[in-house]
């Protein structure tokens, strides 16, 4: 464990008891994060009853199909999986999965987590939510985000005694990271883990390498020159409703929406001092891929809480993204988000939205939450 997490328990009932008094309000109330001001704005989430869970859910899930709802945006529905623990929950962990996030993520951790006493939130989209009629990726980012804003306020509660935390690989390392530099969720979030990426740090730098003019993307000891330039740009102008992405001579204008959409772009926030960040990439020479000198931007650019971030690097094992196939990348991965997913919001205001009399969950079969 890092030492600089040895002090934990401490820091929580300080933490805990900063808040009580601060609010007045009993130890189990919650509370609502300060309001941030992200340029782009979160939708509605709609459940429209309960469905059978997929593949990978964890043992004892329950599961809903949900509907999201964007500003400009088609409307697009998804399969959520919540499974709770016995007992007091010590927080809640959202899994997000890579490529199209039309699967749920597990990969041997839904289990540990549940049994060591954390909600765990899984979630799988009909098609792929960064589709959206060449709207673009960070727009359509909006709908991971509002499913974690309703996690927040449905499952944890909006409780700050325990931890909000979420995990992803690649695709679903970009659905975390927008919605942490574009949607305010840092203001939620008490810890993010993000494996292969994200992919979508420069999407600029991705489509035209000429572009770039730094030096070697230096990654980690093992990875000092990572690359970061898309082999094919078809994905790419997929969402992005763009059509020379690894093309020679791409679009100015195409150019423009690659620069802007990218997770790191002006106008977005980096500064998360109550969020706590961790990376585990797969860096087995033959098998690498852009995603990992695309995580290097985003990597530099954040403040996270733990500045700077961990960055964790594993070779041999595991090939291109699957990082967690490694033993000890998967045993460390499970060690930090046990140790991390701790509360790191403390001072906050009553929430003026909480519900009335028993909070609403993800169980109740018809319910819309604008979050």
């Amino acid at each position: 464990m890092n030492p600089r997490f040895a002090g934990r328990p401490i820091a929580l009932l300080l933490c805990v008891l900063a808040l009580e008094a601060s609010v007045r309000i009993p130890r189990l109330s919650a509370v609502e994060p300060h309001k941030a001001n992200p340029d782009l704005k979160l939708g509605t989430v709609t459940i429209l009853g309960p469905t059978s869970c997929p593949e990978g859910a964890a043992t004892g899930a329950s599961c809903k199909s949900a509907r999201v709802s964007c500003s400009g945006l088609p409307d697009l529905d998804a399969t959520l999986g919540l499974t709770r623990p016995s007992g007091t929950a010590k927080g809640t962990i959202v899994l997000v999965s890579g490529g199209p996030g039309t699967a749920f993520f597990n990969s041997g951790f839904a289990d540990p987590y549940v049994s060591n006493g954390f909600n765990v939130v899984q979630l799988a989209w009909a098609s792929a939510w960064e589709s959206a009629n060449g709207a673009g990726v960070k727009d359509a980012a909006c709908r991971p985000a509002s499913i974690f804003k309703y996690a927040f306020t449905q499952v944890q509660r909006q409780s700050r005694t325990g931890g909000f935390c979420g995990q992803g690989s690649s695709g679903g390392g970009a659905a975390l990271a927008y919605s942490l530099s574009e949607y305010g969720m840092w203001n939620y979030f008490d810890y993010v883990m993000i494996a292969a990426g994200p992919g979508v740090s420069r999407m600029d730098y991705g489509c035209d390498p000429s572009l770039y003019i730094g030096g070697p993307r230096d990654l980690c000891p093992l990875l000092t020159s990572a690359p970061f330039a898309y082999p094919s740009g078809g994905k790419i102008n997929g969402y992005e409703g763009t059509t020379t992405c690894a093309k020679p001579d791409p679009l100015a204008s195409d150019i423009d929406k690659w620069t802007a959409d990218s997770t790191v772009s002006d106008g977005a926030t980096y500064n998360y001092p109550q969020t706590a960040m961790s990376w585990f990439f797969c860096v087995t020479p033959s098998t690498l891929n852009e995603s990992t000198g695309q995580g290097t931007f985003l990597i530099e650019k954040v403040i996270p809480k733990n500045t700077p971030p961990d960055v964790n690097c594993y070779s041999g094992v595991c090939q291109g993204e699957a990082v967690w196939t490694d033993p000890t990348a998967f045993s460390m991965a499970l060690s930090e988000m046990l140790s991390q997913c701790v509360t790191n919001h403390c001072g906050l205001k009553k929430s003026p939205e909480r519900s009335q009399g028993r909070p609403l969950s993800v169980y109740d079969s018809q319910f819309a939450v604008s979050v």
